[in-house]
Formats: C-alpha cells, sequence, structure tokens
C-alpha cells in the first residue's frame, strides 16, 4: 500500500472562537500550528510584531488560560503554536502541509485570501475552508486548477475540541491523495469521526439539524405548548437533553435567523425546508427585547437565569403565551413520562405531547429521507452526522427502525399520502439489518467500517462468551476477549469484582488476552459506595473488601496473559486502581482520571498510594514522588484529558493515547500484541526510597479534612523506606481502617451518598 506524506505542520487563517479552537486541536495532536489574523485595524505597517499579532496572540492567550479544560488538552501544548498575521507572515504558509480558512463567510473576502494562499503555497500543500453555506464549488469558482486539486471543505463544530463530527466535501477535481492524507490526519490526529458529504448547502448535520429546530420551535408555538412540555416530549426521542429551546440558546436566538436565512437563500424554492424559514413572530419580540439566548455567563432567552436580591440564583422560562418569564413547571403530561427512545409508545400517546412528537417526527425523519443520496450517499452517514453533531441518541433512520418503518409509512399514507422516494423504494423495510443498511433503491448493501475500527455493534451482535449481570465478556478477535463492564456507573461492587475474578480465569484458562472497557461515559466509578457504606456498619467486612480487591488487582498484574484497559469517559478511584494493575492502558483523549476517595472520608485502598507513587517516580523522580501524590490525592483532583493525566503521572509513557474515540478498541489490540512480544515492565518492586515530605496542610485543624490529610501524609511518608513497595497495600489497607472509626468519615460518605457532592467536614 502506497503510504502518503503526512500533515505535520498546520496554519489556520482566522484566530476567532472557532479557528483558534481548530488551531488548538491540530496543536493537541501533535502538529506544529502557525495561528494568523489580520493586522488591527489603525496598527502601522512597522508597529512593533506585538501590536500587529495581537488578534492571534490574544487568542492563544486566552486557550493557555482556559488551561486544560478549554481548547487546549494541556498547557504545554501551547508551545507548538506561533502567531502572526496575514499582511507580514503569509510567506510561512510555504512550509505547511495543511491551511485551513477560518474566516468570516463572505465569498469575496474568501476568495480574495485563497489568490493570496495560492501565491505563496508549496505545490503539494492542501488548503481548506470551515465553511458551514457555502458550497465547495462556489468558493472556486475562476480559481486555478492547481488550488481546485488540492482544495477540500473541512466543516468542523463548535467546540472543535469536543465536537467528534468532521463533515468532509470534496469535487470531482479534487486529487485522492489530497482527501486521503487530511482524512487520515482529522481521524487519527484530531481525533474525528470523517462524514463525507455531497456539495449540498449545509451539508447533512446543519441541513436536517437546523430543520428540527425550526420544525420543533414553530410545531410547539402552533399547539399552544409550554417550552417545559416541548422540551421534555423532545428528550423521549433522544434529542438532546437540552431540548429544542435549550437549544435555540445555546446556538444564539441572534445567530438562528442568519443561519436559516443563509440556507434558505441557497436550497430550492421547493424545498420543504422553505416551509418553516420564515419570520417567528415570538422570536422577533425576543429579539427586539434583548433576549439572545446564552452569552458567556449570561443567559436570556427561552430559559433564564438571574440572581436574587440575596444573592440566589433564580431560573425561569419564557411563557409562550405572555412572553414573560415565569418559575419552571416540571410537565405533567403522560408522553413526557416516556423514557428515551420509547418512540413507539410516544406516538401512541394521545395527549398533546404524543400529537407533538408525531407531527417533528414525521416531518424530520420524512425530510431525512429526501437527502439521500443527494446529499449522502448512505443511511449511516446521516445518523453518524446528526449523533456526532447534534448530539442526537438515535440517527434520522435508526428512529425509524424503532418506529417501524412499516408503521411509519402507512401513517404517513393515512396522513397525506406523500412519501419520498426513498420511502416508496424501502416498502416497509428496516433501515438496518443484521450489519447491512438500505440504499436509496431499496436494495440491502454491506456497513462500511473505516481500517483500525472495530464496530462495537457488531461486537455485540455476536453471542456472549459469558453474560454476567454486571458484565458481558465477549471476543473482539481470535485471540482477544473483552469485559464490558455495563452496570450503575459501573461501580466495583461485590458482585462485578466476582466478575472480574471469573472473566480472568476464563481469559487465562483459553489463552486469551483480556482488554476492560466501557461503551459508556463511565469506564468504572470505584467502589459500590452505597454496597460498601452498609459494609461499614458489619464487622471486618470492610477488611475483608480491601484484601479481596488487592488479591484481585496483584492476580490481573501477575496474569500470563496481555491485560489491557481500554478506557474512555470518567474513571474514578478504585477504576482508576484497575487500571493501574493492567500490563497497558489505552486512554481516549478526553479521559478524566482521578484518586478521588478523599471526597468520602477514605484513602485509596486497592494499590493506588502505591502505584501513584510508583508512577510520579518514574516520571519527576524520587525527591517529588510524594509530594506530587499528595497533592493529587488531598485535593481529589480529576484530570482533564489524556495528555495531563500524562504529565501527572496517571499514564506512563507506554500507555496510549486514542485521538479518535473509534479507534479505542482497536488501539488497544496493537497494545496487546506488542505485550506479546516484550516483558512486563509494571513490576515496581526495585524502586528507591522516595524522599520524605512535609507539605503544608491548609485545612482546618481541628477538621477532619486536616484528619485525613495528617494520615494520608503519615502513609505516603513510608515510601521513604526501603523495600516500600511491597509493603504499601498493607498500610493502605490499615488507614482506611483507622480512618472509618472515625464518625465524620462516614458522614462524608453518607452525604456524597444522599447529595452527590463532597462534604468538606
Amino acid at each position: 500500500m502506497k503510504s502518503v506524506k503526512p500533515v505535520r505542520k498546520v496554519a489556520v487563517i482566522g484566530a476567532g472562537v472557532m479557528g483558534a479552537g481548530i488551531a488548538a486541536q491540530a496543536a493537541n495532536g501533535g502538529a506544529s500550528v502557525l495561528l494568523l489574523d489580520i493586522p488591527p485595524a489603525g496598527v502601522a505597517s512597522d508597529a512593533a510584531p506585538e501590536e500587529r499579532n495581537v488578534i492571534a496572540q490574544r487568542a492563544l492567550e486566552r486557550m493557555i488560560k482556559s488551561g486544560a479544560t478549554g481548547a487546549l488538552m494541556d498547557v504545554s501544548v501551547a508551545q507548538r503554536i506561533q502567531v502572526g498575521n496575514t499582511d507580514d507572515h503569509l510567506e510561512q504558509l510555504q512550509d505547511a502541509d495543511w491551511i485551513i480558512e477560518v474566516v468570516v463567510e463572505r465569498l469575496d473576502i474568501k476568495q480574495a485570501l485563497y489568490r493570496r494562499i495560492e501565491a505563496v503555497r508549496a505545490p503539494d500543500t492542501i488548503v481548506s475552508s470551515n465553511t458551514s453555506t457555502i458550497p465547495l464549488a462556489t468558493l472556486m469558482e475562476g480559481m486555478p486548477p492547481s488550488l481546485r486539486e488540492h482544495f477540500v471543505v473541512t466543516h468542523f463544530f463548535n467546540p472543535p475540541r469536543y465536537m467528534r463530527l468532521l463533515e468532509l466535501v470534496t469535487s470531482e477535481d479534487t486529487c485522492p491523495e489530497v482527501v486521503e492524507r487530511v482524512q487520515a490526519f482529522i481521524d487519527q490526529a484530531m481525533g474525528k469521526t470523517v462524514i463525507r458529504c455531497n456539495d449540498r448547502p449545509g451539508f447533512i448535520a446543519n441541513r436536517l439539524g437546523v430543520y428540527w429546530m425550526q420544525v420543533a420551535l414553530q410545531e410547539a408555538i402552533a399547539m399552544g405548548l409550554s417550552v417545559e412540555d416541548a422540551d421534555a416530549v423532545m428528550q423521549v426521542c433522544g434529542f438532546p437533553k437540552t431540548g429544542v429551546f435549550g437549544l435555540w440558546d445555546l446556538v444564539g436566538i441572534d445567530l438562528m435567523p442568519e443561519v436559516i436565512a443563509s440556507l434558505s437563500r441557497l436550497l430550492p424554492a421547493a424545498d420543504r425546508f422553505q416551509q418553516y424559514a420564515g419570520p417567528i413572530p415570538v422570536i422577533e419580540q425576543m429579539l427586539e427585547n434583548g433576549w439572545h439566548g446564552r452569552k458567556g455567563r449570561v443567559l436570556q432567552g427561552f430559559y433564564r437565569q438571574s440572581v436574587d436580591a440575596e444573592g440566589r440564583k433564580r431560573h425561569e422560562v419564557l411563557d409562550l403565551a405572555t412572553l414573560g418569564h415565569r418559575a419552571p413547571q416540571s410537565s405533567t403530561l403522560e408522553s413526557a413520562g416516556l423514557r428515551s427512545g420509547q418512540l413507539q409508545e410516544l406516538i401512541a400517546c394521545e395527549d398533546n405531547g404524543g400529537l407533538y412528537a408525531w407531527r417533528v417526527l414525521s416531518r424530520v425523519l420524512d425530510y431525512a429521507t429526501r437527502l439521500v443520496p443527494d446529499v449522502a450517499g448512505d443511511l449511516d452517514a446521516v445518523d453518524a452526522a446528526m449523533r456526532l453533531g447534534y448530539n442526537w441518541r438515535f440517527g434520522p433512520f435508526e428512529l425509524l427502525d424503532r418506529i417501524g418503518m412499516a408503521a411509519f409509512t402507512a401513517r404517513m399514507q393515512a396522513e397525506k399520502g406523500d412519501l419520498s422516494s426513498f420511502m416508496q423504494h424501502a416498502a416497509g423495510q428496516p433501515c438496518y439489518r443484521d450489519g447491512e443498511q438500505l440504499d436509496h433503491q431499496g436494495r440491502y448493501q454491506p456497513g462500511t467500517t473505516a481500517d483500525g475500527i472495530i464496530d462495537w455493534q457488531r461486537v455485540v451482535a455476536q453471542p456472549a462468551v459469558h453474560a454476567f449481570s454486571s458484565s458481558v465478556l465477549r471476543a473482539l478477535d481470535q485471540d482477544t476477549w473483552c469485559l464490558e463492564f455495563n452496570c450503575k456507573v459501573n461501580a466495583l461492587s461485590n458482585e462485578l469484582l466476582d466478575e472480574l475474578e471469573t472473566a480472568l480465569a476464563e481469559a487465562i484458562t483459553a489463552d486469551k488476552a483480556l482488554v476492560f472497557y466501557s461503551d459508556t461515559g463511565i469506564f468504572a466509578a470505584g467502589a459500590d459506595l452505597k454496597e460498601f457504606r452498609m459494609m461499614a456498619e458489619q464487622e471486618g467486612a470492610i477488611d475483608r473488601y480491601i484484601r479481596r480487591g488487592q488479591r484481585l488487582f496483584a492476580a490481573i498484574r501477575q496474569a500470563p496473559v496481555p491485560v489491557v484497559a481500554a478506557v474512555a469517559g470518567k474513571a474514578l478511584g478504585g477504576g482508576l486502581e484497575l487500571m493501574f494493575h493492567c500490563h497497558r492502558i489505552q486512554a481516549h483523549a478526553e479521559v478524566q482520571l482521578g484518586l478521588v476517595e478523599n471526597s468520602v472520608g477514605i484513602v485509596p485502598g486497592w494499590g493506588g498510594c502505591r502505584e501513584l507513587l510508583a508512577r510520579t517516580c518514574e516520571r519527576m523522580g524520587p525527591e517529588v514522588a510524594i509530594e506530587q501524590t499528595f497533592g493529587l490525592i488531598s485535593g481529589a483532583q480529576v484530570c482533564s484529558s489524556a495528555h495531563e493525566a500524562m504529565q501527572w503521572g496517571l499514564l506512563r509513557e507506554t500507555d496510549g493515547i486514542s485521538m479518535n474515540r473509534d479507534r479505542l478498541l482497536s488501539d488497544a489490540i496493537t497494545q496487546i500484541r506488542q505485550l506479546r512480544d516484550l516483558s512486563d515492565d509494571t513490576d515496581f518492586s526495585r524502586l528507591p526510597p522516595l524522599a520524605e515530605t512535609g507539605p503544608e496542610i491548609t485545612a482546618e485543624v481541628d477538621s477532619y479534612q486536616y484528619t485525613l490529610e495528617q494520615r494520608l501524609l503519615q502513609l505516603l511518608n513510608q515510601a521513604a523506606q526501603p523495600g516500600w513497595f511491597d509493603r504499601f497495600g498493607d498500610l493502605e489497607r490499615r488507614c482506611n481502617l483507622e480512618l472509618l472509626q472515625y464518625p465524620a468519615s462516614l458522614q462524608r460518605m453518607q452525604a456524597f451518598l444522599d447529595t452527590g457532592k463532597p462534604l468538606r467536614n
């Protein structure tokens, strides 16, 4: 297979919110980045660089100020970003592999910039636009063939770090190697799911998503539904938790009419989008009142947040009849009480919520079927675009299957008898079956999965190796099994520990590598706190529980088959301790990891203190390991990314980071293959004594927090003794048993169970 030139340097022109976010994500992915914007108006051409580069420089400063929860996965990534301006530094585009235009949505400005880029770029440099409205063909009108061959549209979603969707548009002129190069970098380095779209207005996600937002809003107003009722019903459909009115606030009451008008101008007069593209009196009145939705910390739209005279936050909602804000009221509709995804039950409801759901779904799903194949080549592209771009739980064709294609078609015909070409050819058949999907002519075609991606739904569709109560043991390939956690927050209860032990034994017997994994947003949330609290009342139960977990985790580390944790989402407390004892960790870039036992009144007891000491020693040296570990555990700190976890010592250099969530399992298997060829390097027993430390304890002396931190520090300083590593499990156990003698520890635990928030007693 011919290798393509990798993308190593990316230039982004336009340092607004979107451009800066794209630049940051390219840097997160390892690229060197040049971020340019225009010099500010009125600044002389011979002014100092800091004056002429101020727009891009301020964008970079905002990234750094936001820390690892902002656009940068770790502030150290900022070192990869260089700033400049388009008048003084355009020649630096010569060595860029990919130039991304993210300027204002004006054709004249974009085309003038493309001509300047073409004069300086290298012959094989890729150029793309982040436009969401202007067709590629229009952008390239009058442009030379050399640029047309290297030009694509790369439509990111905001914020670029967290939104996984990337819509890629090419033309007949685009060189195949250009597409291959840019798609590989966006997928593997920037972590995006790349959806190929045809060159049509709004592409896939905005074309359908904006239509849905229009239909849902206008139908709710027409039916006289309240904001609360409409949003509650939309959540049953599997649409975002914001509901449609909350999403209008989030996008911006002022921006949505501009987006709608832009799409309306580009779409044919006969397109069904036009039926909902006109002015909306409620929106016009809100804009006249100065209500623009969510703008930073200000929320004043369909929902409003204010502060009363006593400084308390007050939440209100817009009454659509009076256009005044009032206290929110929970929906009393029967339909609103259904679970998310109960589509058949929802549209069968005879209350206004059921009727509203049908009026929205019938229009939106019908519109989706009219986008194939003109806008998207297959159903899965549309479904993925809506799941990833608009946070729908189900894509439109998945929604059709949940309703039932035959039932949906029959009701549509009974009400208006106007079926799309797709619906006519489908003839009531399901959109998906056995790994296949319908095409626009009603024929089933094999589903496609990109190289290096394991289709989890296909794995789940196969018979399980062993189905437990809290987990399922599945086969990933002929050499690898996967234990999928699927209980509530994947808490490590006694039951799940039993299943871990059984799965490990079965994998060893069958000589299968083992991957620990969860397809939810939580890998494992630590001990089952409710069960733990009950055991605290039983003599000896906690002692047995801690010993049992330590024995199991030791068995995982000593297993003769490779054991890898494939981690996405949160891994807290015991969940992180489980990861520590695997031979390797393959972490999604957006993981949140932390030893948070301090929040519930105890310290890590399944080797977390010992393992973190070893890792910080390995990364930072024995002089600072105890101090670093104390800070992370006493503060119950949780990292915001795998990059930050690596800096903290939670991940080792031998662990892997998957930028693309879809590649996590495949990357874990790569780790396993490497482990079969390499010796295990997780034996820390020969680590030297660490430097004893005494950081200041800032908690009040008479508080339980002071006692907890003091006892933690005493425990960690035991690592200053020779041979500390092998003794540390017993020290952790004893420390926890002592702490549980304090009533305040159980008070802290109970408070967390009751409120979900830590008690600082």
